[in-house]
């Protein structure tokens, strides 16, 4: 835990936090590479143990730029309100899951596609490396007159 102020904290979180908060949420970016350049996409998600799951359209563009590369997952939570939140950031090899999994039991998991009429690819994304950090406000503020308490009137 690094702080930042006299109210700011900032903590790394270990793997089993990261996937917990993963797991709460279910929109994040798929960061990969597409002609030497870096390009993020928004995916809905489910998680399935260590297993980042989200559906492309079979055969779109960007189905096959992902299938079987190296890509990040990103996740994030703020509260623009109390200045606190959390990224999560995984690494892994975008792999299809036709093979892995049936149909039958993609077709069960929690992702609605948002096209309708294009035939479901189903990527999966093995995060072997996965780190996280949570911003936090503390509750309690310093005392009045202490050097950190603004100007006294």
């Amino acid at each position: 835990m690094q702080r930042l102020d006299d109210i700011t904290v900032l903590e790394d979180l270990d793997a089993g936090e990261c996937l917990r908060l993963l797991a709460t949420q279910g929109i994040g970016r798929v960061a990969f590479i597409v002609d030497g350049e870096p390009t993020v996409l928004p995916v809905n998600f489910t998680l399935v143990e260590d297993v980042v799951v989200f559906r492309t359209a079979a055969g779109s563009a960007f189905d096959v730029l992902v299938r079987e590369a190296e890509v990040a997952f990103e996740v994030d939570q703020a509260d623009l309100a109390y200045h606190s939140g959390w990224s999560v950031v995984g690494r892994g090899r975008a792999e299809g899951l036709e093979q892995a999994m049936t149909v039958d039991a993609l077709e069960q998991l929690p992702l609605r596609p948002w096209g309708l009429a294009a035939a479901p690819g189903w990527i999966g994304v093995r995060l072997r490396e996965i780190t996280g950090r949570r911003l936090v406000q503390l509750t309690t503020r310093p005392a009045a007159g202490s050097a950190h308490s603004g100007p006294r009137s």
